[in-house]
Order: structure tokens, then C-alpha cells, then sequence
């Protein structure tokens, strides 16, 4: 299973019924991972209480500018990913956060988009690697 990546998450029936469980890429186990750690709340992980991304303790931190908000973000998920992502290196983060209009049922809610691009070089082939996402906070929704 070393040097093998699997599609999260795991159906872990096909795996007590024998049979192969899909595979990915080296980029999108990467990407996947990164996914979860940012969208986990430390202290969810029950095994290991730091996994995870810090700032969403301030999610609903009203008064904090987009500015306190995006270097938040950029530190929290750089932070987490060095500690947990060993298969990326050279590691940028940048942020970008936007007021977004969004209709939520009958009625309209503004909320704040964050964009997240994660950037460095895979450690095993020094391949240049790139994860963006969005999603929107206060409170946490993603797509």
C-alpha cells in the first residue's frame, strides 16, 4: 500500500469485501488533504487535538477587517499544512476574502467568500503543486 493514494472518502466495504479501492494521484491525495485539514476544527480530531486549521476559533469574529481576516487564514492553514502536509514543500498561501451575496432559501445573506490557494513543490519528484478552493464563512459553508 506504500506509494499508493486513496480517494477520500474511504469506502471501507470494498476493502471487507476484497475488492480495489479507488486510487488517486499523488497531487489530488495532496489537494485532498489539504481540503481536510482546512475545513477541520482543531481539537475535532479526536486522536490528535492540533490537527487541523487555528483561525476557525474567530470565525465569527465580526468585527475583524477582510484584511486581519485573509492574514489570519494565510497563517493558520500555512501553519497547519508544514505540520501535517510532509509531501509538499516550499509551501505559499494566499487568501482573498470578498463579501458574496448569497441566496440561502427565500432570503439573501451576505456573507464572506474565501479564496485559499496553497502553492510549493511535491517533495517526491519536485513537481510545482497548486490546491485552490473557496468557501464561505460565519457561518462555515463550502462547496
Amino acid at each position: 500500500m506504500k506509494g499508493k493514494y486513496y480517494k477520500l472518502p474511504m469506502d471501507f466495504s470494498q476493502l471487507l469485501q476484497k475488492k480495489d479501492v479507488p486510487a488517486v494521484t499523488l497531487e489530488e491525495s495532496v489537494a485532498q488533504h489539504i481540503h481536510l485539514l482546512i475545513t477541520t476544527v482543531l481539537g475535532e480530531n479526536k486522536d490528535d487535538p492540533q490537527y487541523g486549521c487555528q483561525w476557525w476559533d474567530s470565525d465569527f469574529d465580526i468585527k475583524a477587517s477582510n484584511n486581519e481576516v485573509k492574514e489570519q487564514i494565510e497563517n493558520a492553514v500555512k501553519s497547519s499544512v508544514q505540520r501535517y502536509e510532509k509531501r509538499l514543500g516550499q509551501i505559499r498561501v494566499v487568501a482573498a476574502v470578498n463579501q458574496e451575496e448569497l441566496a440561502l432559501t427565500a432570503s439573501k445573506k451576505m456573507k464572506k467568500k474565501i479564496r485559499v490557494t496553497v502553492s510549493g513543490t511535491l517533495a517526491k519528484n519536485n513537481n510545482p503543486f497548486q490546491y485552490s478552493s473557496y468557501f464561505y464563512i460565519s457561518p462555515l459553508s463550502y462547496d
